[in-house]
């Protein structure tokens, strides 16, 4: 009965045909492995995108993204249907507060999850904050301490703000390779990885 309160994924028609046609291919497979429905979490500090990451893979404005309001104090689940597929995509609250880690946002997100299995996180950050610093540090540890050091096999980077031009005339493709090695590096740190665990991906949204 809940399925069909579900909306039709109507947004995948907006993306590219190619776009379209590697979508419903991988659709097929999952479909194939028995694999009916794909839970993605979102996750990263204020400001970086998160929403708009949410509406970008959606393809239409499933959530409300405004730079003159603080984001919502609660997490939001976008559900969305194709060829009896379902994609569910979790928006969640900033994870700092007043610089520090905002415990209270981290436990609301976790009552919110529970029974739900996440099979993607996107840890979400700017392509454009030129450093990292122990705060980066300290989300990818809390985020660890409350999810486990498992949630990073299963997560990609996601670098928003991808239409920047670098400074002091740096090529695009070595600036975004520093930036990335250095969230990386942040995102190990943090999480307690070893050189052998599985590699963290980054992907790249406008």
């Amino acid at each position: 009965m809940a399925s069909q309160l579900i909306r039709d994924w109507v947004g995948i028609n907006t993306f590219a045909t190619a776009t379209q046609t590697k979508l419903l291919e991988l659709l097929g497979k999952l479909k194939q492995e028995d694999v009916s429905t794909l839970t993605i979490l979102v996750m990263g500090k204020g400001g970086v995108g998160k929403s708009s990451t949410v509406n970008s893979i959606i393809g239409e404005r499933a959530v409300t993204v405004s730079p003159f309001q603080s984001e919502g104090p609660r997490p939001v689940m976008v559900s969305r249907s194709r060829a009896g597929f379902t994609l569910n995509i979790i928006d969640t609250p900033g994870l700092i507060e007043g610089g520090y880690v905002n415990d209270q946002a981290l436990e609301i997100i976790k009552r919110f999850l529970l029974n739900k299995t996440i099979d993607i996180l996107l840890y979400v950050d700017r392509l454009d904050a030129y450093r990292v610093d122990n705060l980066d540090k300290q989300i990818v540890k809390a985020i660890t301490d409350s999810f486990g050091k498992g949630i990073w096999n299963r997560a990609l980077v996601v670098l928003t703000h991808a239409q920047l031009s670098p400074p002091d005339g740096l090529p695009y493709e070595d600036f975004y390779s520093k930036r990335s090695e250095a969230l990386l590096k942040v995102v190990r740190l943090g999480a307690g990885l070893k050189k052998h665990d599985k590699q963290v991906c980054f992907s790249l949204i406008s």
